[in-house]
């Protein structure tokens, strides 16, 4: 992918793995959690009428923090016209949590696709269901399509990982290394025992997730998914120094939420 003076993008993050990727005529929503709960640890930093302008929205698996559906069901009463992506086996689930049939896209690994200049290539996550003792971590909990996603996507002349939910696989960084994502946007907050006993899934924790940042050569990781929720414990201080440790040259941004920054290829 060429370089050039327009390859820019303003990237604002809502917590948890909530994201916007602003470039051009195309503004991007990803896993938007945004409605308050009694688990939140703090108020939500945005209201859907703030998305008005969003033309694209991507959804990586149904987990109420990544499809949070009441809030997506106020988004479409201010914006009549953005596409919201979900993997195959979750749009039944979203239409019946009251979105509109004809504004969902199914998304399936090989399957790209496409939205404006915005190309989306959807990558299997190593993820599950949560309520299983012991939990399992699966890519199709009931054998059929993959259920859990990552998006590479291209906006504004950048390629962003966006991983979801997920573990580290074998193919994974291959796979990743195989798209060359100028981006890394990665969960921290791990698992343990603990929470896997009361059926919690978990993800990545910061050492794994500084392993892979170095096995992809990117220019910039975000670490995520480690804030919003009581029980998600990461430590982006330590996942930063994980990172120098792991030998990666990525160059490591913690944004503040909901304050846009622009990012920049050099």
């Amino acid at each position: 992918m060429p370089n050039g003076p327009g390859n820019s993008v303003s990237v604002t993050w809502y917590g948890q793995s909530g994201f916007r990727l602003a470039a051009g005529d195309s503004r991007v929503l990803i896993d938007p959690f945004l409605t308050d709960r009694p688990d939140r640890n703090y108020t939500p930093p945005a209201t859907a009428a703030e998305f008005a302008d969003i033309t694209l929205v991507l959804c990586t698996h149904e987990h109420v923090d990544h499809l949070d559906l009441p809030f997506l069901r106020e988004f479409c009463q201010v914006n009549d016209t953005a596409r919201i992506i979900v993997p195959v086996p979750v749009a039944d689930l979203a239409a019946e949590g009251g979105l509109d049939p004809a504004r969902l896209t199914s998304a399936a690994p090989g399957e790209d696709l496409h939205d404006r200049d915005v190309t989306v290539h959807p990558v299997p996550a190593l993820h599950g269901l949560g309520g299983d003792v012991p939990v399992a971590y699966e890519f199709a909990p009931d054998g059929g399509p993959v259920r859990f996603l990552g998006f590479v996507l291209e906006v504004g002349g950048i390629r962003f990982f966006h991983a979801g939910d997920g573990l580290v696989y074998p193919e994974l960084p291959a796979a990743l290394s195989a798209l060359a994502p100028d981006v890394l946007m990665l969960p921290i907050n791990g698992r343990d025992h603990m929470r896997e006993a009361a059926g919690i899934v978990g993800n990545m924790n910061e050492t794994e997730a500084a392993w892979l940042c170095a096995q992809v050569e990117s220019t910039y990781v975000i670490p995520m998914h480690y804030d919003a929720i009581k029980g998600n414990t990461g430590d982006p201080g330590h996942f930063a120094r994980m990172v120098h440790q792991a030998g990666s040259a990525a160059a490591i941004l913690i944004p503040t939420r909901g304050r846009p920054i622009t990012l920049t290829l050099p």
